[in-house]
């Protein structure tokens, strides 16, 4: 599967001569599925990238993250938990919440990984990684508009015992251990392998209370028993277990607007939001941060078990997936406002410390989804067509999703009449020198989600001639999805009792006290009295949709590589379309709905190889309409300290870009770059803005840069394969730059320059030594030039008046060995 590997051939010499060996050095033939059966790569009219175990392993790749460096377009930001929000060609979902679906499936062993917070995998035991660029809603389904990832793990060895270590240990106390073993059960039919993953690094990024972020703490098992009961059938049973206990990620306050809502509140017992917000800014320059540990929390465990039976009878292949899995011990919470006081407090532990001190129920998360596929593979007419059909179907059902926005400390913050501005509150009524309004804000509560699919798909592929071929297909996908949302309320009148005033329905603040009093009830912070109703909206909606593509691709003929001095030649054409399904999402105490988004590509692209087969070179090139964008916003509510997150629809876009990935052999060199350039921009984009006071206006933010998708990205890697008296020695160095980043949320983001993270140039280094076939040692440096960068954030500049900015690891130095007994 590495485009980097080698293979060694050995040619007969001409007859009378000398019978000397010879070796000729050539990139390897990779196979892929990307269109559900094993092709060649080179082959394949798809713009794939694909990486086996050995390449994974040269190229120091540990999680699926680690990809962004290696193939072109792909690109991932991260906000406060640490969720992989991933990105093919400008496409994808930036929003971590488990309810929102993925703009790019990842798929395990052929099973879907329906939620974000899921697809952080870590490499056990992996064979292999395929990434699919461009929409995949033929093959793959609903929620592939960017594309698809495949991670398979390795298969079990019938016929031998195989086991395995690797052990990893670097500075900021990197410790990670990786084991497997493979143990044959029945001779030559049935043999059971197993992988142990465990991940801890303490982190590189101080916090203000010694605390260190960055950290990781990830423990995956998986077990893989496959059984040939028969030359034709075969049963293959997986299971996948995962564990991460860590902080959320370590986020900057950069100051941007002071006159935003948030920034003018004040809060009990504790310095502005302002002076906080400079203080986090000034802590990024010595790469450290101000946040509140407490609130930084992300934790969850994972189950998966899978059954795949499949038949081979004649000339087609039966294949049947049934999957199962589930999470829980689920904990999503981060500091959202980057400083050292309580301003915004978002997640499980917010909501939950709310409802336990008022004595109410604490909910536990919990979520299941089942899914069955079946695939027939098969061919007809003496091999001239090859056609895949299938069926899927998926039953997922998310309880108690929490969802929790507390403003200032437990929820109380004030309004300073003298410096709150009439366009924030207009008549806000005169209270006298050293008074506050104080104002209590929660916006928090569950939700249940059911989502229910099922799909019919084929694509038919006929042999035209020798070398044309016509690929057609389609899917049709129905989606029912339903909601409903518990709402957790403040009972205000209460709560107005524990500090000495009175609510004010009609202002949504209480009357006033002294700045004295107000900073009092600060040291003693009352509890939030809530009111839970269940059911406080319950919405549902059906949707389907057909989603087709189209490729012709032509392979050159003999005589016409023979011609212009190539291998092998292919140039393809494509249409295909993707979709991403609709739902519902909180707006203030009601659900709202945001409809399917949907992708039209048009793709033009050319695999070849060269030079008597040293040289690969594959491009694409892409133009994209893509429709009822999905992109998370934030707006003003009724009150001053309202800010509602929720998903909406942008209109229409059109991205158009180029990429492409080369892999070139010089006697012992081998060099690898790739490239990608995606234009992105907004046809259509309006939205709608809240004025306390003054009602809603619609604004256009189609001038706005795609947010978190860089203009150009590229990497290039040397590497050098010295066979030595000791060993294979392989050093190894790679460059990685990706341009600035736009990490806007709300209209007025796009007016301050600190919402876009600066274009980022890495370089990493890596020595390999093999003394043996079964024995690797590895030294790496991860950011050579220890750089300093933001490699992601949000900005919230019209109401929280800031961007929240997340830094990058510094320099990291480490070793590796790995022994196969």
């Amino acid at each position: 599967m590495s485009g980097l590997a080698l293979a060694q051939t050995q040619p007969a010499a001409e007859q009378g001569a000398s019978r000397e060996a010879s070796t000729k050095v050539s990139l390897e033939e990779v196979y892929v599925t990307a269109r559900r059966r094993e092709e060649s790569l080179q082959e394949t009219p798809v713009a794939v990238s694909a990486l086996g175990a050995d390449a994974l392993a040269e190229a120091g790749v540990s999680s699926i993250t680690d990809l962004q460096q290696l193939v072109p377009g792909l690109q991932f930001g991260e906000s406060g938990s640490k969720t992989p929000a991933i990105f093919i060609r400008g496409i994808g979902q930036r929003e971590a919440s488990a309810v929102l679906d993925p703009g790019v499936g990842v798929y395990l062993n052929g099973i879907f990984l329906a939620r974000q917070d899921t697809q952080l995998l870590d490499t056990v035991d992996t064979q292999s990684i395929q990434v699919l660029r461009g929409p995949q809603g033929t093959l793959f389904g609903k929620n592939n508009t960017g594309g698809a990832m495949l991670v398979n793990t390795r298969a079990a060895n019938l016929f031998e015992s195989e086991f395995g270590a690797t052990v990893k240990a670097g500075n900021f106390g990197r410790q990670d251990v990786k084991l497997y073993g493979n143990l044959p059960l029945l001779e030559d039919k049935m043999a059971t392998r197993f992988g142990i993953s465990s991940k801890r690094f303490d982190g590189d990024i101080e916090n203000a209370d010694g605390e260190t972020f960055g950290d990781e703490d990830r423990l995956a098992l998986s077990l893989r028993t496959q059984w040939q009961v028969s030359d034709q059938f075969g049963m293959d049973l997986f299971a996948y277990w995962s564990r991460q206990s860590e902080r959320s990620t370590p986020l900057n306050c950069i100051l941007q607007n002071p006159e935003a809502n948030i920034v003018q509140l004040i809060y009990p017992n504790q310095p502005a939001f302002s002076d906080s917000c400079a203080a986090s800014e000034r802590a990024a320059d010595k790469h450290e941060i101000t946040v509140n540990s407490d609130d930084s929390i992300i934790a969850m465990q994972s189950t998966m078990l899978a059954l795949t039976l499949t038949w081979d009878f004649f000339d087609y292949e039966i294949k049947s997936i049934s999957a199962w899995s589930h999470q829980y011990d689920i904990e999503r919470n981060d500091d959202q406002d980057g400083t050292s006081i309580h301003v915004i407090d978002n997640g499980t532990r917010a909501l939950n410390d709310v409802l336990r001190a008022d004595g109410e129920e604490i909910r536990d998360e919990k979520r299941d989804q089942f899914s069955q596929e079946l695939q027939i593979v098969g061919s007809a007419f003496d091999d001239r067509l090859s056609y895949t059909v299938g069926a899927f179907a998926s039953l997922e059902r998310i309880d108690d999703n929490p969802f929790a926005q507390v403003i200032g400390p437990k929820g109380l913050a004030g309004i300073d009449p003298s410096t709150v501005s009439d366009a924030i509150i207009p008549g806000l009524p005169s209270a006298g020198d050293g008074f506050v309004f104080p104002l209590t804000t929660l916006f928090g509560g569950f939700s249940s989600l059911e989502n229910k699919s099922w799909a019919v798909f084929s694509q038919f592929t006929w042999s035209i001639t020798d070398t044309v071929q016509l690929t057609m297909g389609g899917r049709y996908t129905f989606e029912e999805r339903e909601r409903a949302l518990t709402l957790v309320d403040i009972d205000e009148q209460t709560y107005g009792q524990r500090i000495g005033a009175s609510y004010i329905d009609q202002a949504g603040f209480y009357t006033p006290i002294t700045r004295a009093q107000f900073d009092q009830i600060g040291r003693n912070l009352p509890d939030l009295p809530v009111d839970v109703r269940e059911d406080a909206d319950v919405r549902s909606e059906e949707w389907s949709n057909f989603t087709p593509a189209v490729t012709l691709s032509v392979q050159a003929s003999e005589d016409w590589l023979e011609v212009m001095n190539l291998d092998s030649a292919l140039w393809y054409a494509t249409y295909s379309e993707g979709f991403k399904a609709g739902g519902f999402e909180p707006r203030g105490p009601e659900l709202v709905a945001f409809d399917p988004e949907e992708v039209v590509n048009y793709e033009l692209g050319v695999k070849l190889d060269s030079l008597d087969s040293t040289l690969r070179f594959n491009a694409a090139a892409y133009v994209m309409d893509y429709t009822d964008i999905h992109v998370r916003v934030a707006e003003q509510g009724e009150r001053i300290s309202d800010i509602f997150l929720f998903l909406t629809n942008a209109g229409e876009a059109t991205i158009q870009g180029v990429e492409m990935e080369t892999t070139f052999l010089l006697g012992n060199w081998v060099f690898s770059a790739s490239a990608n350039y995606t234009d992105a921009s907004y046809d259509e984009y309006t939205a709608t803005i809240v004025t306390p006071g003054q009602g809603e206006s619609v604004v256009d933010r189609s001038d706005e840069p795609f947010a978190l998708v860089p203009e150009t990205s590229y990497s290039f890697t040397a590497q050098y394969n010295w066979m030595s008296s000791v060993g294979l020695i392989v050093p190894r160095l790679s460059l990685y730059h990706r341009d600035e980043l736009f990490t806007g949320i709300d209209f007025l983001a796009v007016e301050y320059e600190s919402s876009t993270v600066d274009a980022l140039t890495l370089v990493n280094a890596r020595l390999n030594y093999f003394p043996s076939e079964k024995f690797r040692v590895a030294a790496y440096v991860d950011n050579l030039t220890d750089e300093e960068y933001f490699k992601s954030g949000f900005a919230v500049s019209a109401l929280l008046g800031a961007a929240t900015l997340v830094q990058g690891t510094s320099r990291t130095i480490g070793m590796e060995f790995s022994y196969d007994f």
